[in-house]
């Protein structure tokens, strides 16, 4: 009974990266008919998705010193509850169909935004204070791969949805948040209260300091998840415009092809998770070497403009993320102590929020003129984020000194210079 206990208590923690992604992986399907409908720019449109992600982003550091001085379950129970209100809002503007409609969707996008703050980012934080070792692991890639499952499902919800009627798309968020409510409330044990209250003041000087200590590691953590949702949202929008204004394709048949590459990014997902424990000590290799491969594989789209081989190497780019993400969520979660854990946490979430909102804003600026440039530029920066994984994180399990790398050099420049005199 214990067992089936805490078996749904890891369902309901790793369900709610689920309700994250349905955030935006759900709209992405019927935007285009949302544009159309509302008449709106591609700027306009790509906002419906990107103001969920910054709304998030801005929010989720304050979430996460309350979740260091507060419950993280109830923490977890409110912001379910916001992020369903905010879905009943924009699914009533998008009914009216009156003169600020838009505006009234993205009124609810942004309450969504704010609940979607506290939902995974603090689950992740729940995570390493109920689980330890190879569990916590296990329980972390889980929770990556429900992610991901939830960007497979969430397009196809969407699209069906869209058979009937785009509008009610926003109504699931309430259903759904309800249900994973009720799961939480009464299947997920109060983790254990913190032992003194702490003045806000201080939990500032404190994290402060961790950052301090921590910096190289962190931002290179925080860069690389960050960098894998920004491509992954920014193709997914890409792809959307590209499948109905090139294509020729439209709703269902749009889900369908798009859950293909989300699809390769949960296998990969699962099967790291999996695995990830057996190999701890390559971890920062792998991530690395995905770097590298995404780097290429962004550059392979350009070979060929047909459709197959363009969801082929979607497809690719999202199985190296698939790999990457479960990684990063390991790193993030043991870089620090408990006291900082669930401010750490939220702020890996609040920059993996900056990603997936940037995607759609920079793609769909470069869609109007130049989508080479783009994929160049993102494979530039794949190159560049290879090379601070390599130094900052397999370099240096914490962090690496600006002395190291000067050492680094002056000893490549040494062995230069013998070799010259040899010759």
């Amino acid at each position: 009974m214990q067992r089936e206990s805490e078996t749904v208590s890891i369902i309901s923690i790793t369900s709610t990266s689920i309700i994250l992604v349905l955030g935006n992986s759900m709209i992405i399907p019927v935007l285009p008919e949302i544009r159309h409908d509302l008449q709106l720019t591609q700027v306009q449109a790509s906002l419906i998705l990107s103001i969920f992600s910054i709304a998030g982003a801005v929010t989720i550091p304050f979430i996460g010193y309350l979740s260091d001085r507060f419950s993280r379950k109830h923490i977890i129970l409110a912001s379910l509850l916001l992020y369903g209100f905010g879905g009943l809002v924009s699914g009533i503007a998008a009914l009216v169909q009156a003169v600020l409609s838009y505006e009234g969707i993205v009124f609810g996008r942004i309450l969504q935004g704010i609940g979607s703050a506290g939902t995974a980012p603090i689950a992740m934080a729940i995570i390493a204070d109920l689980f330890s070792g190879n569990k916590q692991l296990k329980v972390l890639s889980l929770m990556e791969t429900t992610n991901s499952l939830g960007k497979v499902v969430s397009p196809l919800i969407g699209a069906c949805i869209a058979l009937i009627m785009w509008h009610y798309v926003f109504f699931v968020f309430p259903l759904a948040c309800g249900i994973l409510f009720i799961l939480f409330y009464f299947f997920v044990g109060k983790e254990e209260a913190p032992s003194e209250k702490v003045i806000f003041k201080n939990y500032v000087r404190h994290l402060g300091g961790v950052l301090k200590e921590n910096r190289y590691y962190l931002m290179t953590s925080y860069s690389a998840g960050a960098l894998c949702l920004y491509l992954l949202f920014g193709l997914l929008f890409y792809s959307s415009d590209v499948l109905e204004n090139k294509f020729e394709t439209h709703g269902f048949l749009n889900g369908v092809i798009l859950s293909f590459p989300l699809l390769f990014l949960t296998i990969a997902s699962f099967l790291t998770g999996n695995v990830l424990g057996k190999f701890q000590n390559y971890i920062y290799r792998i991530v690395i070497a995905n770097f590298f491969l995404l780097s290429f594989f962004l550059l392979g789209i350009l070979l060929n403009n047909s459709l197959w081989w363009t969801m082929l190497m979607i497809s690719l780019i999202s199985t190296s993320i698939g790999i990457v993400l479960p990684c990063m969520n390991a790193i993030i979660t043991n870089s620090v102590k408990k006291k900082a854990r669930g401010f750490v946490t939220a702020l890996y979430g609040s920059v993996r929020f900056a990603g997936i909102a940037l995607g759609p804003i920079v793609f769909g600026y470069f869609m109007d003129f130049s989508i080479p440039s783009i994929l160049v530029i993102s494979s530039v920066l794949c190159l560049l984020q290879a090379i601070l994984c390599f130094y900052f994180l397999e370099g240096k399990k914490k962090s690496i000194s600006l002395h190291a790398i000067t050492n680094w050099f002056s000893i490549f420049t040494l062995s230069s210079q013998r070799k010259k005199q040899r010759g």
